[in-house]
């Protein structure tokens, strides 16, 4: 069909193919624009810090009084009381209300996270939409909100600089380098803009239009709200300033004057947005300060605001999610918490402890590249070995690194991360000692552990830690931390003569060596876990199969005698088609396990290209190619396929045409019939077209049957109760006394030579003789039929006897055989179907690799039980 409009469709094609180079650039220039700016920033600090000693900045944190860390905390509230303000005056602004303490919680956590981050419009506007979202706001006004007060703050931050400018430009042109008059005519400029600014606000909010386009259209803020915006953010920013004042050293400038420069410092550091304006800032107050306070005590105030401003609200933030998850809080506040914003909060547990993760690790790999302190090290020489120091300092930074890679697996809440971050942490803890006695260090991690163990719930993704590839930006974080690791030890160790002796030189007092090993281990293991990160194949995605391609697989079903194929119809498992289309594997994936179930299905002279073309397709997307349960007779293509064979149990097969109820080892079955029309037993076949209209008893049975094992729906390999799937099968029902009791479903073919046991369901209270009564009907059905065989399934681990020659593999399953029973029933589900007297045939495993064979079949496991990537 001719395209009426053709270049109307070449304009939208032109400007998609633009949009997604610009998206495709804007991925690696952000993250090329964070390293450039890092990198400029440790240039900058290399000049500031040429006469600054390391010893002094250190010796400087150490001698702040309590006096001083209480007044900053008390500053820290203060500037986060009004910040509370500041979001209830932007809510008001767009006519929204929340409770007091989902103001509370949302205020203080999202700005927690948007200091830390330097995102505020992100990750603070990610935590206000999950806390506020309870009350009716929505995304597009939490946005409108962030807006509104990032807005305002920068304009009260240039206002307040502004004033300064005007009422200290003698003090400040000494500070700024910049003649009094220019100082005071740029800041009566921005006081006379701000004041007309002010005065043109309505008196009601007003939406302003001007054009067309979507994005020139604004809300000006009523004036009432603007000044309140405006006050609160001097409060906040005075509180903030206060808190830097109360541990600096400040008896040659005054408070206003220090007032002044910390919000053109602050202003600088939002425009370079880096994460807190970190380096910006403290480069900055250094530049503006350095000539009126000495630059090591500058620089060890900094580095106590850091600890104080960022890091203690963020702890509360932290603690106050943790009671949230543990459910602590039992006072009459903690439970008005519990119940107004505990689901908004505890949902934020992946981005709070991912945060809180890469910080630790951060800490642990600059930590490493820092001397300890020589009298802790000369107490650990009385007791430790020296190999354990050494191995401690290396090991903590390595497995820093190793931190900073986890945290991203815990912003998308996988489990393996959680336990992986938890190891992480215990193992950090004891090395923290063995290192130097670093209990800040230790402390720090204590409150990760804490945090994991309360928060374990949210971390529920069953999936690979390193599945999913990390973006450019978050390899450029972990480099940033690497670079400012390499940084602080240039500048700790300025006055070691560098040799290349110093990598081998190993003593209780050789702080230097160690500190160079540990930070140049840490940096080729992040660049080695990089670069394997970048190089790797791409491990590919499962995708549910297309309505098109069940139907393909349907027909390919019914053409052939095996009726175990029919588990392709569950519509789980993915399709691999062969060429001609008449023969497929069907398959999942779980982690790097790519997993077939069965032999091919269809013509057998398609089979061996299907495998070879599987294993191709899993092995270029760097994983195992499993295929399980495959039969003995197809053997020789795994093998030629340089798969590995494994015995994993024997399926039972009924031979139906000997088939009766003769014999005395017949007698149980005949007893069970005969117990069963005793109970009031009767049984019913259910056709496919009837299945509709008795899913609803049939559904009543299931539930009942996995709500009294504690159970859930199974796949992959097991049959499923799904309406789809069960709309094609058919089913046998037993009732007791007309009241329904259990059910099986089994897989045909169009041949109708074998059946399989599909969906086996019974009421919690029936009788022991139910199921044996229901089997024993079904196979006389089938005999009936005309068909020659019933499978029973698989018995996991039977036959597995060892030999001499057996293989380890074979040596376990046979223990686990043998003495398992505590954990699942082997014995007695092949006893069960043994009853049948029924032929055992063997079913393997053939997957990729050796060692790799045995993570493959606990991928199985899982994906057996419903859990896949």
């Amino acid at each position: 069909m001719l395209d009426p409009f053709p270049s109307r469709t070449a304009r939208l094609a032109d400007a998609l193919r633009r949009r997604t180079d610009a998206l495709r650039l804007q991925r690696f220039a952000a993250p090329a624009v964070a390293i450039g700016i890092c990198a400029l920033l440790l240039v900058v600090f290399q000049h500031l810090s040429q006469t600054v000693d390391y010893r002094s900045v250190i010796r400087q944190l150490w001698q702040l009084t309590p006096a001083q860390w209480i007044g900053a905390l008390a500053a820290t509230a203060l500037s986060y009381a009004a910040l509370i303000g500041r979001d209830a005056v932007g809510l008001r602004h767009l006519e929204a209300r929340v409770s007091r303490a989902a103001l509370f919680v949302g205020a203080t956590a999202g700005s927690a996270l948007g200091n830390v981050t330097g995102f505020g419009a992100l990750t603070g506007g990610a935590v206000r939409c999950r806390v506020y979202g309870g009350a009716g706001v929505t995304p597009a006004q939490v946005g409108k909100m962030t807006v509104f007060t990032g807005v305002t703050l920068a304009l009260a931050l240039a206002l307040m600089t502004a004033l300064g400018m005007i009422g200290a430009a003698d003090t400040l042109s000494g500070l700024l380098r910049l003649p009094p008059a220019a100082l005071r005519w740029i800041g009566g400029a921005t006081l006379a803009l701000g004041a007309a600014m002010i005065a043109a606000c309505p008196a009601a909010a007003r939406e302003v239009q001007l054009s067309s386009r979507r994005w020139l259209r604004f809300t000006v803020p009523a004036r009432r709200d603007l000044v309140a915006q405006l006050l609160l953010a001097v409060v906040d920013v005075a509180g903030a300033g206060l808190a830097l004042w109360a541990v600096l050293p400040h008896a040659q400038v005054g408070f206003l004057d220090f007032l002044t420069v910390y919000s053109a410092a602050m202003l600088l550091g939002l425009i370079g947005h880096t994460p807190g304006g970190i380096g910006v800032f403290e480069a900055a107050m250094v530049f503006a300060l350095g000539g009126s306070v000495p630059t090591p005590h500058v620089l060890a105030a900094l580095l106590a605001y850091r600890a104080i401003y960022f890091g203690a609200p963020l702890a509360l933030s932290a603690a106050l999610l943790a009671g949230f998850e543990g459910r602590a809080l039992k006072t009459p506040l903690g439970a008005a918490l519990a119940r107004r914003g505990a689901d908004g909060v505890s949902q934020l547990a992946p981005l709070f402890l991912a945060i809180v993760t890469f910080v630790t690790g951060s800490m642990l790999v600059i930590s490493g590249a820092t001397p300890a302190f020589a009298r802790r090290i000369a107490l650990l020489q009385t007791f430790l070995p020296l190999w354990v120091l050494e191995s401690s300092q290396l090991l903590g930074s390595l497995f820093g690194v190793l931190l900073l890679f986890v945290a991203r697996g815990l912003l998308r809440r996988l489990d393996a991360a959680w336990w992986f971050a938890l190891i992480l942490a215990v193992v950090n803890l004891a090395l923290s000692l063995t290192k130097g006695l670093a209990f800040v260090e230790a402390g720090v991690l204590t409150v990760l552990i804490a945090l994991l163990i309360a928060t374990r719930g949210r971390f529920d993704r069953h999936s690979s830690l390193f599945a999913e590839r990390f973006t450019p930006g978050w390899l450029a974080s972990v480099g940033c931390v690497i670079a400012l690791a390499v940084w602080v030890l240039l500048f700790a160790f300025r006055d070691v003569q560098y040799s290349q002796h110093l990598w081998w030189q190993f003593a209780f007092d050789g702080r230097a060596p160690r500190a160079l090993r540990a930070t140049l281990g840490a940096g080729l293991f992040a660049a080695a876990l990089a670069c394997w990160q970048l190089l790797r194949p791409a491990a590919g995605r499962f995708v549910m199969p297309a309505s098109e391609d069940l139907v393909e697989a349907a027909r390919i079903v019914r053409a052939q005698e095996r009726s175990d194929a029919g588990l392709a119809l569950m519509g789980d498992k993915s399709f691999l088609f062969s060429a001609s289309r008449n023969a497929f594997l069907m398959y999942a994936k779980r982690g790097r396990t790519w997993a077939a179930l069965h032999d091919p299905v269809g013509p057998r002279s398609e089979w061996a290209a299907l495998i070879r073309e599987f294993v191709t397709l899993a092995h270029a997307h760097g994983g195992r190619a499993a295929f399980y349960q495959v039969r003995a007779d197809a053997l020789p293509l795994y093998l030629d396929a340089g798969l590995t064979l494994m015995k994993l149990g024997e399926e039972a097969h009924i031979a139906l045409p000997e088939f009766d109820l003769k014999g005395s080892h017949r007698s149980h079955l005949r007893y069970a019939l005969k117990r069963g029309e005793r109970d009031g037993f009767s049984f019913e076949l259910i056709d496919p077209d009837r299945i509709a209209a008795n899913l609803p008893v049939l559904r009543e049975i299931s539930d009942a049957w996995l709500e009294g094992r504690d159970a859930r729906e199974k796949s992959f390999s097991v049959a499923a109760f799904d309406d789809n799937y069960l709309a094609a099968q058919s089913v046998l029902l037993v009732r007791q006394n007309d009241r329904p009791l259990a059910f099986v479903t089994f897989m045909t073919t169009d041949l109708h030579t074998e059946a399989t046991v599909g969906v086996m369901r019974h009421q919690p209270d029936a009788s022991p003789y139910a199921m044996e009564y229901l089997f024993t009907q079904l196979a006389l059905h089938l005999k009936a039929a005309g068909f020659q065989s019933l499978s029973l399934g698989i018995a996991p681990l039977s036959g597995m006897q060892p030999t001499p020659l057996a293989s380890p593999w074979h040596r376990i399953a046979g223990f686990v055989w043998r003495f398992g029973g505590r954990f699942y029933n082997f014995r007695g589900l092949r006893g069960f179907k043994n009853k049948f007297q029924p032929r055992w045939e063997p079913r393997y495993l053939a997957a990729s690799g050796s060692i790799g064979v045995f993570i493959t079949l606990a991928d199985l496991s899982l994906l057996a039980g419903g859990w896949r990537s």
